[in-house]
């Protein structure tokens, strides 16, 4: 399968690294610790992007795909750490992770603090809700509409689809984890749980009650486009390294290598890339 812009972009990366006296597989600096100690990952344990498997692994689309770039530039991972949703950011600007791979959304607010990849996938929007939909859930213009509580975990962008959509303050419930939101629905603090698809979908599946379901998948919140696209981040000052890295990723994404990780974590082929990075940071 061929992404529209994947050849004009591999140019391009390249071309940027020429232009630096580099190689066009190799950067100085981050590269060099690829090559050998290998990587500092930072996650947050979410399937279907990244978490531990039943034997203790850590796998997931974002883990299996970060793996296979970084073989392609003769570098690995050294060491991967679960991290607070809150706390990937700063700890990959200061330094303490050299990457975070955890399906995050590309938005101008963090392109301003990181480096991102380009994307390696483009999601739409649902809800969780109890199973039967007892609040009759299709949106966030309903939830605001029937001031239900939604729960949303603390950092994501629901949070701010949610305050765009109209739902109070005090409405918007931010929590840590997938238990703790399921937690909340079964108690009827919260009728809600906002997240993408794939997330979603693992969250239902996930749950032996069976007492969960999706509402219809919708891209529009608040009158706007609302399918982000998530990638890996990097510090600012390792541009050098993200040149490399995109053209093996671009090259990388919609290959039948990468659709069989889609495949085993549960996503689709609709879910592929359909935007550079540039125009997701401009907004």
């Amino acid at each position: 399968m061929t992404i529209p812009w994947k050849q004009d972009f591999l140019a391009l990366g390249i071309a940027a690294a020429v232009a630096a006296g580099l190689p066009a597989a190799h950067a100085a600096g981050l590269m060099d610790e690829a090559r050998g100690d290998g990587l500092n990952v930072a996650f947050y344990n979410f399937k279907p992007y990244a978490y531990m498997d039943e034997n203790g692994v850590l796998t997931g689309t974002d883990v299996d795909t970060l793996k296979a770039v970084l073989e392609k530039l003769g570098g690995k991972i050294a060491d991967a750490k679960a991290i607070e949703w809150g706390a990937l950011i700063p700890g990959v600007k200061s330094g303490r992770f050299d990457v975070v791979a955890a399906g995050m959304f590309v938005t101008p607010k963090r392109c301003a603090e990181v480096r991102f990849s380009e994307p390696t996938f483009g999601i739409q929007q649902t809800l969780i809700v109890v199973k039967g939909n007892p609040h009759g859930v299709v949106d966030y213009d309903s939830i605001a509409e029937k001031g239900l509580t939604v729960a949303v975990v603390s950092g994501a962008a629901q949070t701010g689809y949610a305050e765009a959509s109209g739902v109070q303050d005090d409405k918007i419930m931010q929590i840590p984890d997938n238990p703790t939101a399921i937690a909340a629905l079964r108690a009827d603090r919260a009728q809600v749980y906002a997240l993408s698809v794939p997330g979603s979908r693992e969250v239902v599946r996930g749950v032996p009650e069976q007492d969960l379901e999706m509402v219809p998948a919708f891209k529009i919140v608040a009158g706007e486009l609302a399918m982000p696209h998530g990638a890996f981040a990097f510090r600012k000052e390792d541009g050098d390294f993200v040149d490399a890295f995109n053209a093996e990723l671009t090259a990388f994404i919609g290959s039948p290598d990468h659709l069989a990780i889609f495949e085993k974590h549960g996503m689709e082929a609709d879910e592929l890339p359909s935007q550079k990075t540039a125009e997701l940071c401009e907004g």
